[in-house]
């Protein structure tokens, strides 16, 4: 009993150990068989994998893939994420783990250099980079063959970049593209539109591409890759363009160039310009153009915003403003935290393009990055070394073969740095003014980082790679989005123009310089005429005039001209000639005015500065101040801003014997009603000129602007900001009416060489040629021959008042001018001149010329032989033993202008005195200038909104007056 028992009592005892045992067998089944279905389950999904891979079940559809047999060519659309890329991603399984390639073959990927400046250059390498990263291919920079083309990144001893951290990220081949046997076959250099979809197309697509080209790839061939789905935005799909991202935070200057932005001076954190950072870039000068900086910007940012946000951050105002931004400072900040309450409160750093001189409105409020001292111990480096031997690049070798210093790269070498050092600026700053239509700013912004995109105007923009659309930054925090309506109205007067003039005093306030200039002068006849540079301006400057013995007066300047390290070098004044000695037209004249400038009562202040020893490097991108200053200092002018050049643009109308006429429209002020400037400017077109330069001193009524933007945009004007406020009060109406002898000037420097002749007249002043049609042919033709046969330089012609705007009609007569235009409501003119307003009578001999009868002129400004010249009202000069040798008195059946005003008629009560003769307009002329309105949609608005509106049924500036019978011609 007992053994049974204790037999019992044993075994009871050991089961909890049996249990453990027999349950730790099973658990170690079950999972011996989990573990065996997981490993087949991951085997399929990796198997699965492959073959889709090998299938073309991802990274897009049949249209994404490439067709070696037989490519498809698609119709340009929008790039939009595939449905299954899409689903790809939301897998989980990016195409970086889905795309394993096996090492076959070389597997190079380069791309060729395609032009545009280093910003271009610097996104393009770091575009095929990225390339190379997705598609594990080693990347091959290609050699810098043009100057266009240099970064410096392979010429290491000039000491511009720090590409270590580069070269240990990325595999990068530096080497292979200086190879002579270095070549990519036809068949895998890819299209512009294979490039562009490459990435998108996904592992399926770069599968077909590592079978075709195994060795290299190159990126999109001779056309480049710059950007893909959209503008300043890179390939691929949010991975892809976030590899894109991390580049910049490998590629780095050198320390050596690096430590001259200014983020590395004490005074940026010390004096507050770590606040903000502004990227300048000037548009409508400098052969830069306005609206392509406009349309840029609004591809820019249409391409990145959705349409709903538009009007909030692509208004109008924004997108000119950005083109010019020290003109609407304020505006083109759009975060309340970086506001200020005054304009005179903001410290940036500043990045130009040297196209606008700051210190003219942001005088001690900006700081700027110096590459002179780092250029001074690269120059001083190469005299200590072999010079050839520190060239790598195709380029710097043809630049530098058997030379001794760097002088034959030092500009490409003074651009390229300058233009890094304003990069690497805009990055360190708390928050960033770009420029939207600019690969600077763009890499500026990429530079900065993603983290850092909110702080700024634009670069939120760029980067929004898991979206079609850019995320805005709150509403809250953003200022000046409230879209166009409420904010164009305050639009600055010079953007709504397309040339801003520098308009510059000197210290003492007694001058003011218009703008510096390239004036092609061709003194000996020469194949290679030279281009002097020289200044247009108004007012005092140290000068002294003497006579020599033959009485002959001699002008010298009491100061030189220094531009960069040209020092001191002469400086020559041309004054406006006149009837009297320059010294009583210059300082005796108009002293009863409150100005130094030119005034009524012949004072002849307006001046051309030339400095003929100074010499125009066309090769800098940017060009140094031109500084005027006299020994003791007591003058002195700083000149910053871009140099004025002779542009072409509008119609190419001709006469006959292909001569092309310039419209140079004197200072325009007053007009309300656009009817007026409507008729006038299709008018002139209709009868021969090309293009019309308007010296705008306040057109700013909304419906004016409306047209000159029409006329803009068909390049037949172009608009000069002549106000009061962008002159500093220089073309008040104290200066001879509005600075017109000035803006005479400005015009025919700007046209030297790019156009025949300028035609000079007033905004009440239509220019009438021969008949039947009234065109200037003929008058161009006869100047010409005058020219040809006898040296003259220009053709002074007749002004005949147009006596019937004062007539005031009665019903009947309104009724007759309902479907009629302006110009065809005056039909009459003064049948013979008024003296002395339209002529000068000593007994019984009478005189029309030059200002005697008011004459106007043109003159040639296409030959440059002809030295230039301050341009006077009525002739070249008012020197008329000179103009009797150099100008040709035109008839009156050749050319005169029909001048609507006569208040000389109207102060003296001789309105009901005068005969009249009718001299309509030609109807031809006339059937052109109203199909041309009526023709074009906003002209035909703008045009019959006015009429129907406007309180005068005529001409807005006279005030028509009851006068007898005779002068009612229609009812007669």
């Amino acid at each position: 009993m007992t053994s049974i028992s204790n037999s019992w009592s044993s075994k009871a005892k050991n089961k909890p150990k049996n249990v453990f045992f027999r349950n730790s067998l099973l658990f170690l089944v079950w999972a011996s068989i989990i573990l065996s279905m997981s490993t087949l389950i991951l085997s399929w999904i990796a198997i699965e994998n492959d073959v889709a891979v090998k299938e073309g079940l991802h990274g897009g559809n049949k249209d994404t893939a490439l067709d070696l047999r037989s490519p498809k060519k698609t119709r340009g659309k929008r790039n939009r994420p595939e449905k299954d890329e899409k689903a790809q991603h939301d897998s989980g399984i990016s195409n970086n783990q889905i795309y394993q390639p096996t090492q076959k073959g070389k597997r190079l990927l380069t791309y060729k250099r395609f032009g545009g400046r280093l910003n271009n250059q610097l996104f393009q390498f770091i575009t095929a980079l990225q390339h190379a990263k997705v598609l594990k291919r080693t990347f091959v920079v290609p050699d810098e063959v043009r100057e266009v083309e240099w970064t410096g990144m392979f010429d290491t001893s000039f000491g511009i970049w720090d590409l270590s951290s580069l070269n240990k990220a990325y595999d990068i081949d530096w080497t292979t593209a200086f190879s002579p046997n270095f070549e990519v076959p036809e068949e895998c250099v890819l299209s512009p539109r294979d490039g562009a979809k490459l990435l998108k197309g996904g592992p399926k697509l770069w599968v077909e591409w590592d079978k075709k080209c195994p060795d290299i790839i190159d990126l999109a061939g001779n056309t480049g890759l710059l950007f893909c789905d959209g503008q300043h935005q890179f390939c691929g799909d949010a991975e892809a363009q976030e590899m894109a991202y991390d580049i910049y935070k490998h590629l780095k200057l050198s320390p050596s160039l690096l430590q001259y932005i200014p983020s590395k001076s004490k005074e940026f954190k010390d004096q507050g310009f770590d606040e903000l950072a502004v990227h300048s870039r000037r548009a409508g000068e400098g052969g830069y153009s306005w609206e392509l900086c406009i349309k840029g910007n609004k591809r820019t940012c249409s391409g990145h915003v959705d349409t709903a946000d538009l009007g909030k951050y692509c208004d109008e105002r924004t997108m000119k403003g950005n083109c010019a931004v020290w003109l609407d400072f304020d505006y083109q900040i759009k975060s309340k935290k970086f506001l200020k309450k005054k304009r005179d409160q903001y410290k940036f750093v500043l990045a130009s393009d040297g196209t606008h001189d700051w210190s003219i409105d942001f005088d001690g409020q900006f700081i700027v990055a110096n590459n002179t001292e780092w250029l001074l111990k690269i120059e001083k480096k190469a005299k200590e070394r072999d010079v050839e031997g520190m060239a790598i690049s195709t380029y710097a070798k043809s630049k530098l073969r058997g030379q001794k210093d760097l002088s034959k790269i030092k500009s490409t070498l003074d651009a390229l740095s300058a233009t890094l050092l304003d990069l690497f600026s805009l990055v360190d700053s708390k928050y960033l003014l770009g420029a939207y239509y600019s690969t600077l700013s763009l890499n500026a912004c990429y530079f900065r980082g993603p983290d850092r995109m909110y702080d700024s105007n634009m670069c939120w923009m760029l980067m929004h790679p898991k979206s079609k659309y850019a995320i805005s930054p709150p509403l809250k925090n953003s200022a000046h989005i409230d879209g166009d309506s409420k904010n164009m109205n305050d639009l600055p007067a010079a953007l709504m123009s397309d040339v801003e003039h520098a308009f510059v005093r000197s210290n003492d306030g007694k001058f003011i310089a218009i703008d510096r200039y390239i004036i092609p002068y061709d003194i000996l006849r020469s194949r290679k005429p030279r281009d002097l540079i020289g200044v247009v301006g108004d007012g005092e400057v140290p000068l002294t005039i003497t006579t020599n013995e033959l009485g002959d007066e001699m002008i010298e300047a009491g100061f030189t001209c220094s531009m960069g390290n040209q020092l001191d070098t002469r400086a020559t004044v041309l004054l406006m000639k006149g009837d009297k000695t320059y010294e009583e037209h210059y300082f005796k004249r108009g002293e009863k005015y409150k100005t130094p400038f030119s005034t009524n009562g012949d004072r002849f202040r307006t001046l051309i500065i030339v400095c003929e020893e100074l010499f125009f490097d066309k090769s800098l991108s940017r060009h140094p101040p031109l500084i005027l200053k006299s020994p003791d200092s007591k003058f002195s002018l700083r000149i910053g801003s871009t140099f004025a050049r002779q542009m072409k643009e509008g119609d190419n109308v001709k006469n006959p014997h292909g001569k092309q006429l310039v419209h140079c429209l004197n200072p325009v002020y007053g007009l309300t009603d656009p009817r007026w400037i409507i008729e006038y400017l299709e008018y002139h077109r209709a009868i021969g000129v090309s293009h019309v330069h308007i010296y705008n001193v306040n057109l700013h009524a909304p419906s004016v602007q409306q047209v000159l933007e029409v006329y803009r945009r068909q390049k037949f004007i172009t608009r000069h900001d002549w106000s009061d406020n962008a002159s500093k009060g220089y073309t008040t109406h104290v200066t001879y009416e509005h600075a017109k002898w000035a803006a005479q000037t400005d015009c025919a420097i700007r046209n030297r060489r790019i156009y025949d002749y300028a035609l000079f007249s007033d905004i009440d002043e239509v220019a009438f040629g021969a008949l039947p049609d009234g065109k200037l042919g003929p008058a161009l033709d006869v100047c010409e021959k005058a020219k040809k046969n006898g040296g003259k330089v220009a053709c002074s012609f007749n002004s005949n008042t147009v006596t019937s705007i004062y007539t005031k009609l009665n019903d009947e007569e309104e009724a007759s001018m309902e479907n009629k235009l302006l110009l065809e409501r005056y039909t009459h003119v003064e049948a013979d001149p008024h003296c002395p307003a339209n002529c000068k009578c000593d007994g019984g001999n009478c005189t029309r010329k030059f200002h005697n009868g008011r004459q106007k002129y043109i003159a040639n400004v296409g030959d440059i032989y002809i030295p230039p010249r301050p341009m006077w009202t009525h002739a070249l000069s008012r020197d008329y033993d000179e103009m009797e040798k150099v100008m040709e008195v035109l008839p009156d059946e050749v050319m005169h202008v029909r001048h609507y005003q006569g208040h000389w008629y109207l102060n003296k009560n001789l309105l009901d005195t005068i005969d009249e003769l009718e001299r309509p307009l030609s109807p031809t002329i006339m059937n052109v200038v109203r199909k041309n309105i009526q023709t074009t949609p906003d002209l035909n608005t703008i045009y019959t909104t006015a009429k129907r509106s406007s309180v005068s049924k005529g001409i807005e500036w006279i005030n028509p007056v009851d006068r007898p019978p005779k002068y009612h011609h229609d009812l007669l």
